[in-house]
């Protein structure tokens, strides 16, 4: 469930797993669909036609996938994204526990950024493939996700439930089915037009009545420019929802707001874990590369230190995550290692002056939602000033991806 703490008379949340995004809680959301009392998935059979088959056509990129009878498919709006990126989430309706999401990143860069991870430990179909799953350690259900190289394509797909494993062989069959250009025998579906999610849609996706849902409430919308500059540069956002009083423990956290951004604006894959673990964290067993390192390819993101953990060599800018941690010193920064049950928490930046960044979050409060912090430069580069008042919390740092968005 939620964890509040209670700092200085207000209630302070402290921010769990994603959603794993609005789209059906949503197109991966077989964790919000467990919560919510439903069954925890259907494994899938693929099935094609040797002749003509039902397949999702990418309008963006051209790529093709052979959908299980009766699946359907909704693409990310992509508003911000470049033409060399897109995604599509796919979903059983009468099954709404089976949910994948499908992030495809092309270009000549991508064979060389798939090498980097390593030697390949799995294979899918024709492709060469790495699983980098998420368990119950580190995010509220476990997840499959699977990396794949198609020629210039680099390919993430992903699973969240709480019988995720079960779900492996379904999976790989479905991805096995990828094609960077659809051949010529296959009938495209014809996807719902992409938009952004409401919170009410939200709710009813997830399996909610607006109607009757006493929490989820709008707290602003896409292109809202108050409080503290709203949006700001990074116009048009998203709607930002309530999570007081709510039953789920997925829809309308910190991880979930930032993770449908994502998606709908740049098309990118969702981060499973927790939110303290999206950047390079340390534990009783030492120090570990972020969660960002194992899910997109080299090139396409940057880390910056908060200059209280180590040399930041860029402000933070618009679009960039902004972590924090719950470490066990805050004077000896986030080497001392993160405290056992904590979750961290995660915002996006949406604007920066020469004194504020300026934030947007969920499941903080619901008047902080848009919050200004104190932005100062150092010998060491820039430090953002924690308001939230929680003991030992720090500012990791800021991730930034780059030739992702416009």
């Amino acid at each position: 469930m939620d964890e509040r703490r209670s700092v200085g008379g207000a209630t302070r949340w402290a921010c769990h797993a994603p959603s794993l995004s609005v789209l059906v809680c949503l197109l991966l959301a077989g964790c919000a669909s467990a919560a919510a009392g439903r069954p925890a998935g259907h494994t899938p059979t693929v099935t094609a036609s040797h002749t003509r088959f039902s397949a999702y056509v990418d309008t963006r990129l051209g790529f093709s996938l052979a959908l299980p009878a009766g699946w359907t498919a909704l693409p990310s709006p992509a508003l911000r994204a470049r033409p060399n990126i897109g995604a599509v989430a796919l979903a059983d309706p009468s099954h709404p526990g089976t949910l994948v999401l499908v992030s495809v990143l092309r270009g000549a860069g991508m064979a060389a950024a798939f090498a980097a991870r390593g030697t390949p430990d799995s294979a899918i179909g024709p492709y060469p493939a790495f699983i980098a799953d998420t368990d119950a350690a580190t995010s509220r259900v476990p997840c499959l996700i699977r990396i794949l190289l198609a020629g210039q394509d680099y390919v993430t797909g992903e699973e969240c439930a709480r019988d995720a494993p079960a779900h492996a062989a379904a999976l790989t069959a479905l991805l096995a089915t990828y094609l960077p250009a659809a051949p010529s025998n296959a009938v495209p579906l014809k996807p719902a037009r992409p938009a952004q999610e409401d919170c009410a849609t939200a709710q009813h996706l997830g399996g909610y009545d607006p109607a009757t849902a006493t929490w989820g409430r709008m707290l602003a919308r896409p292109r809202a420019t108050s409080p503290a500059v709203g949006w700001g540069a990074l116009q048009p956002g998203v709607f930002v929802c309530s999570n007081t009083g709510s039953p789920d423990r997925y829809l309308f956290q910190c991880t979930e707001l930032v993770n449908r951004l994502d998606w709908e604006l740049f098309a990118l894959p969702r981060f499973t874990g927790h939110s303290e673990l999206y950047f390079d964290y340390a534990d009783a067993t030492g120090a570990h590369p972020g969660q960002v390192r194992s899910l997109l390819p080299t090139g396409t993101y940057t880390l910056y230190d908060d200059a209280s953990q180590g040399t930041s060599a860029s402000a933070p800018a618009p679009g960039d995550l902004l972590i924090f941690q719950d470490v066990k010193s805050a004077a000896a920064g986030w080497r001392s290692g993160i405290r056992a049950g904590t979750l961290g928490h995660v915002a996006v930046v949406t604007a920066v002056d020469a004194t504020h960044v300026y934030i947007a979050q969920e499941n903080y409060n619901d008047w902080h939602y848009f919050l200004a912090l104190p932005l100062t430069h150092t010998i060491a580069g820039w430090h953002i000033t924690d308001l939230s008042g929680l003991p030992n919390r720090i500012v990791r740092g800021w991730i930034r991806f780059v030739g992702i968005g416009v």
